[in-house]
């Protein structure tokens, strides 16, 4: 089995690749992710390969154990090759979360474009042409996210929660940050969908991060959700590098 770490601006998610690279989700912890996390991991299983992903700092005791405890291991970052071309200018700055998608984009529907929308605590969007090329893409201001910054910038208003249920227009001030916010995020990918549909034809588009399925249903454009999108990349980028070693 493989060892797939994801460690996210809000939390760590643990899942593990068995036979047919079918992805299995462990657990997730409230950052920061401890050594005795991963060492509670690793007592109740075996692993032949590792890999981890961060897009913050963590304990080099977790590097530690994974190159103690592990036949194989990969800490992602801008150097380590993975599968499709990276043209970002400034590859060093690029999250790992994204090219972790990027990477699980490519391995669910290869030869094709793909927009790549991860709307977890920012809100990424990510192209993929059928060439394997990935060329960029824009960061945005999550959910929760956009409603901590009307309340932290402003002096009268509430923080909200998001509801499921909405106006398109808001008759009090809940209602209007609820609209706002969700109807905002809403407009934003279908706009992005609708414009990038023009420039790269067919595009497919998938959504993924914790906050998918509650844009999933919402919007206009046709998506394919995929909440293990990250796992699936950073398990075909071990098993590519597994690879490369090997020849």
């Amino acid at each position: 089995m493989n060892l797939l770490i994801d460690i996210g601006n809000t939390n760590t998610k643990i899942a593990i690749s068995g036979q047919e690279k079918k992805i299995s989700f462990i657990k997730s912890f409230i950052n920061p992710f401890k050594p005795g996390d991963l060492k509670q991991i690793l007592k109740k299983n075996k692993f032949k390969k590792a890999i981890i992903s961060s897009v913050r700092g963590y304990s080099s005791e977790i590097t530690g154990i994974l190159k103690n405890e592990m036949p194989f291991f990969i800490k992602l970052g801008h150097t380590v090759p993975v599968p499709v071309e990276i043209l970002y200018k400034t590859k060093e700055t690029l999250g790992c979360d994204r090219i972790a998608c990027v990477v699980g984009a490519y391995t669910l529907f290869p030869a094709s474009n793909i927009l790549i929308i991860d709307a977890g605590t920012a809100i990424t969007y990510d192209i993929l042409t059928e060439q394997k090329k990935y060329i960029g893409g824009n960061i945005s201001p999550g959910l929760m996210m956009r409603f901590n910054a009307l309340h932290i910038g402003t002096k009268k208003l509430p923080l909200i929660e998001p509801s499921q249920t909405f106006p398109l227009l808001g008759n009090n001030t809940a209602d209007a940050i609820i609209a706002g916010v969700q109807n905002g995020i809403i407009f934003e990918i279908d706009s992005y969908i609708n414009t990038l549909s023009a420039l790269y034809k067919p595009l497919r588009t998938i959504l993924t991060g914790g906050d998918c399925f509650f844009f999933e249903k919402k919007l206009k454009n046709a998506i394919f959700a995929e909440l293990n999108l990250a796992f699936i990349g950073l398990n075909e980028i071990l098993e590519f590098c597994a690879a490369k070693i090997s020849k």
